[in-house]
Order: C-alpha cells, then structure tokens, then sequence
C-alpha cells in the first residue's frame, strides 16, 4: 500500500508539471497539413490488493501506443481511403492469480511485450461503405464503446470480456489479418461484418506480432454487428448488437472431444440520463459451455461528467460486472461455482486535454466463483497522457 500512496504522489506531481508546460499537439502543423498524424499515447495503473484473495500485495502495469495514420487522398490524391501504422509495448505484471479472479484488475495486463500492431488500409466508397484489410483485430471495430475505457479493470476496459475468456477473438495487443466491411445507409444504422484469422499461436508474446503467415491448421473468426444511433426518452442513445461465430476445432474443457463451431451473441445500450450522465449496460452469452469459461456477463456503467461544477472535464465513475461460469468449468475446477461479481468505482480529474489522473477502488465479490476466497478490496491509480 506504500508503494500505492507513493506512486499516486509521484503521477500527481508529473501531472501537474505538464499542466504548466502543456504545449500544442504534436498532431497539429505541417505533418497534419500533409495527411501524416503521428500520435503517442502512455497509460499505467499501480494498484494492491490490500483486503482478501490469496495474496496481499501490490503491481504496475503500463502500456505505451504509437504510431501514425496517414490520409492518402491529402498524400496521393487517393479519395476516401487511410491507413494506419502503429506499435505498442506491455510491461508490468497484473493482480488477477493474488486475487484468485478470472477477471483482471489492472487493465494493461496480457501480452507483456513489444508488438508491432497495426498495418492496415482503409477505403471509402462513396459515403456510405468503407473497407478495411490489413493486420487488425475485432476489438478495434466490435463489441466497444469508448464508456468502457475509463474502468481500471480489464472486465469492463476495451471490449465485453467474455468474448476473451474463451480466447476465440482477436485482440489488441495480438495483431493478424482480417477484413471489416462496413454499411451506414444513414446516420441512424450502421451493419458491419468481419472476419478474422485466428491462429493457435495468436496470443503467443514472444512473435511480437510478426508472424505473418497463413496456415491449414488456422481457424476463423467471423463477426457481425447491427448498431443503431438515435434517442431514447429523447436522450442520445446507441445500440448495438452482434453475433461472434467461431470455426475451427477448440478443445473442450471436460473432455478431450472438440467444439468445430462456436457461438456467443452480444448487445449494448447506452443511454445519455440527463446532460453529463451516460449509462451503459451490456450483456453476452453462449451456449457452448463447453468452450466459453463465462457464458454469460453482464456490466453496467454510470459515466457523470461536471458533476462538479469547477471541474467541468473531470468525471465520476462507476461499474459493477457479473460473470457466470460454465458448468463444464466448475466440473474441471472441482467445485460448485457462483457467479463473481466486480464493482469499481472511481473519479477522473482532467487536468489537462492530454492528462488524466483516475484513482479507483475495486471491489471483487466471489473471486473465482467458488466461495472460499474471501472477497478482495483493491484501491489503484491510473495515469493517462495522449498527445
């Protein structure tokens, strides 16, 4: 917990020196002009587990994203169409095994390394159809919504987490080539379908993405969403629902059989409550329990910005999350299993437009599901800068 408070002093102090010294965006100027955007973004989370789970004790995580993006009808003449380049470094370790969770609570756990990540273009075809191919992940066009990116743990950070349970979906860090097609006839719907190599060895850290190699033994992932924009109780709305189909052979946890297709379907709603307040609730399920470890979860977020009057750009945030295990998971783990349960809350102080400071304290009811972890209280700090 020292190491915690002095960590927190340490990132208020860089915070605040770089309110003073704030300079203009490095995405502005000449590079702009001439369609290059080079960006740069650092993030850390140091938090302890200073109540219950099997392990007092205290990590860091952190993850570095760069790269440019390039505007080819600015460079080339080339209308509609963009790429990207990017790369992206792990480091640190994550507090899930202390907890004894199969939730994580510090979100920049998983691909400890140096990556090569983005390589890929995309091409508008008049205004209401792009394409994108290249090397991607489903997590960057599926199952997201920028409200999940201010949660500390990674069961709520990025996209639904029980499609990555089951390691069935391509994900940041872990690049390989895929396809998203892309329809919105109009400002109210959007369809979107992609598909997606997934390799036996994707999430393997030591090929730093570069493996760029197609093989017989590789299976597909197959995504299709539906999303709707508009207003609910006259409040800005989104929703989205979508399919994630798998084929390929997956072992299955209670037997040495194999699934060849897997199914889990997945919705969202998020709902604007009154100026400033964003609620969301998601929901995903499967029936093949046999594969998917947390058939179904379900989390709720409440996102309040200028709750505080002199702090217009700060927010107060708030998640809690259940998950469900399978029975053929309890089957494997010995035990009768109940559902966990992650609450997380938190404040964002905006210090700058590139600097945020969000202490948060996470609260895991159940770890594992089985009953005999005592529940774990974790207080954490995350350190945002994006230039």
């Amino acid at each position: 917990m020292k190491k915690l408070i002095v960590f927190f002093f340490v990132l208020s102090s860089l915070t605040l020196m770089a309110q003073v010294q704030e300079t203009d965006s490095i995405q502005s100027g000449i590079w702009s002009k001439n369609g290059i955007d080079p960006f740069v973004s650092y993030a850390s989370i140091a938090a302890s587990n200073v109540s219950g789970g099997l392990d007092q004790t205290s990590r860091y995580s952190g993850q570095l994203y760069a790269g440019f993006k390039f505007d080819f009808e600015k460079m080339l003449g080339w209308k509609g169409t963009r790429a990207k380049i990017s790369m992206i470094n792990r480091h640190g370790r994550g507090l899930s095994n202390e907890v004894g969770s199969v939730f994580e609570p510090l979100n920049f756990v998983g691909g400890q390394n140096t990556f090569f990540y983005d390589l890929s273009i995309e091409k508008d075809f008049g205004k209401q159809v792009s394409f994108k191919v290249g090397r991607t992940t489903a997590a960057d066009d599926f199952s997201g919504s920028t409200l999940y990116y201010y949660s500390l743990n990674n069961t709520v950070n990025g996209v639904i987490r029980t499609l990555l349970l089951d390691g069935l979906m391509s994900t940041f860090p872990f690049p390989t080539w895929g396809a998203r097609l892309k329809y919105k006839p109009s400002s109210k719907h959007q369809f979107q379908l992609g598909v997606y190599q997934l390799g036996k060895g994707i999430f393997d850290d030591t090929k730093h993405g570069l493996d760029f190699a197609f093989r017989s033994s590789d299976d597909l992932s197959i995504f299709f969403q539906y999303d709707w924009f508009g207003k609910i109780a006259n409040q800005n709305a989104r929703v989205y629902i979508g399919t994630h189909q798998a084929f390929g052979s997956f072992a299955n946890f209670d037997s040495n059989d194999e699934t060849n297709h897997f199914m889990r379907f997945y919705g969202h709603i998020d709902v604007e409550l009154i100026d400033g307040l964003r609620s969301f609730l998601t929901m995903a399920y499967s029936a093949n329990g046999e594969v998917a470890k947390v058939p179904f979860q379900s989390s709720l977020g409440l996102n309040w910005k200028g709750l505080v009057k002199s702090r217009a750009n700060d927010r107060i945030l708030f998640f809690a999350t259940i998950g469900s295990f399978s029975d053929e998971w309890a089957i494997l783990q010995g035990n009768e299993l109940s559902p966990e349960i992650v609450l997380e809350l938190g404040y964002r102080f905006q210090i700058t437009n590139y600097f945020g400071l969000q202490p948060a304290v996470q609260y895991d009811i159940r770890p594992g599901g089985s009953g005999k972890i005592d529940n774990a209280v974790i207080p954490g700090v995350l350190i945002e800068a994006n230039f």
